[in-house]
């Protein structure tokens, strides 16, 4: 087995002209594909290149642009109003809008098993993160997809 260092500085990258002749150097490098690899080091290149270029070319469209934009921002968006309701993982945040509906709501008692109390519970347990981020991603994806159908970025 060879030594990390060792094998990191097998890596000379100095002579490629592009991104596709790095990877393919890489690639090639690590032994992790076949052998017979090197003779097509062309191919490979044009490949890489035209998929890269088609993937660009692709992306900047301003239809793409005004989806994948409208999904970020959604996604940005409902994640963050989630995590700064005041479920934290000590607890309840205080001056929180959780410590406020919890005051008002539940006074001094809070049920167990409510959504409130189970909120808090995965809150503290660190299994809050995950139904956040799927939500935000079914949010988001709705926005990117009313985005697509009503056209938005077309010309």
């Amino acid at each position: 087995m060879i030594p990390l260092g060792l094998w990191a500085s097998t890596f000379s990258l100095s002579n490629v002209n592009t991104t596709a002749d790095g990877m393919y150097h890489i690639a090639t490098n690590c032994s992790l594909l076949h052998p017979g690899l090197e003779n097509l080091s062309g191919t490979l290149a044009e490949l890489w290149t035209s998929l890269t270029g088609a993937a660009m070319q692709w992306l900047s469209r301003p239809d793409v642009l005004a989806i994948i934009t409208a999904w970020w921002i959604t996604f940005t968006v409902v994640v963050t109003i989630c995590l700064c309701l005041g479920f934290g993982s000590g607890g309840i945040v205080v001056g929180s809008l959780a410590a406020a509906f919890q005051s008002f709501m539940y006074g001094g008692f809070t049920p167990a098993g409510g959504i409130f109390a189970t909120l808090t519970s995965m809150a503290m347990l660190g299994t809050f993160l995950l139904p956040v981020v799927l939500l935000g991603c079914i949010i988001a994806t709705g926005v990117g997809v009313a985005v697509w159908r009503l056209g938005y970025g077309i010309p």
